[in-house]
């Protein structure tokens, strides 16, 4: 959760306000059941529809030869898929911000018990 938190703050803090910009972050957390859901937004500016759709491709990047790698939300995109069950949506229109929605298992039995995991 930590790594999925820091590439949303720094993909806000480097695409969704120009210099100088004031806006505002918003995190979201609910628990239901075994069930987390996070939602991330911010008031920024926003992405089209071609960039919404391809926001979670690796190497996909609007800042090529500023520093982006296009890695971030590629990360974010595999380290929610990679939790059981765990989902990720994002909705955004230009002049509107953006949201990310995650739902994530928690507080489940392991699937292979502690007591046989041997090092």
């Amino acid at each position: 959760i930590s790594q999925v938190l820091t590439n949303f703050i720094m993909n806000s803090l480097l695409h969704a306000y120009d210099e100088g910009e004031a806006g505002t972050l918003r995190i979201q957390i609910s628990v239901n059941g075994h069930r987390l859901h996070l939602v991330y937004s911010d008031d920024g500016k926003g992405m089209s529809e071609a960039d919404r759709k391809k926001v979670f491709e690796p190497f996909f990047t609007t800042r090529r030869g500023t520093g982006g790698t296009g890695l971030g939300m590629h990360i974010v995109y595999n380290l929610v898929k990679s939790e059981d069950g765990g989902q990720i949506s994002v909705h955004s229109a230009p002049g509107e911000g953006v949201r990310f929605e995650l739902d994530l298992p928690v507080g489940e039995e392991p699937a292979v018990p502690v007591e046989s995991v041997k090092n």
